[in-house]
């Protein structure tokens, strides 16, 4: 592939390799993908149901590629819905979960910006995209905290 020879490898030996290798191999029938690393809407819908069962309790974990996951498989949905119309429910019913998950975590991460400060368990359960919304929420707040304040927040 481009210039990089593969192989040789045995029918059934599983293999880790850039996700572009990967998608190719898949895409042309030479390999498939290992069925727990498969993001779909089973996976999905149990993120969801852990999310809205969540409540009161802290933020909690996702898996570290999470947002990538869910936007590859969102795409492949869309793709998929193009070729045959009857995907389209399975889109809606990803989109609405991804939505409602979306929602919950931004509401929690809101809320952890806002409160000052986070303990290192709560922000080993964020991703890295979730941390990075933290930190411009939580710096947003306190240049508005600031501005009203007319002085440095005591948070």
């Amino acid at each position: 592939m481009a210039d990089r020879v593969l192989g040789p490898y045995r029918i059934g030996q599983e293999l880790e390799l850039p996700l572009w290798i990967c998608q190719h191999l898949v895409q042309t029938g030479y390999a498939k993908f290992r069925d727990d690393d498969q993001f779909n809407l089973k996976v999905l819908s149990s993120i969801h149901f852990r999310e809205t069962l969540a409540g009161a309790r802290p933020i909690s974990k996702l898996p570290h590629d999470f947002y990538f996951r869910l936007r590859r498989f969102l795409r492949d949905l869309q793709s998929q819905e193009a070729k045959d119309r009857a995907k389209g429910r399975d889109l809606d019913k990803a989109l609405n979960l991804a939505n409602d998950i979306v929602s919950i975590r931004v509401r929690q991460i809101s809320s952890l910006a806002a409160s000052g400060e986070v303990s290192s368990e709560l922000l080993s359960n964020l991703t890295l995209e979730e941390r990075a919304l933290l930190e411009f929420v939580r710096k947003n707040v306190d240049l508005w905290k600031r501005d009203i304040l007319g002085r440095e927040s005591s948070d």
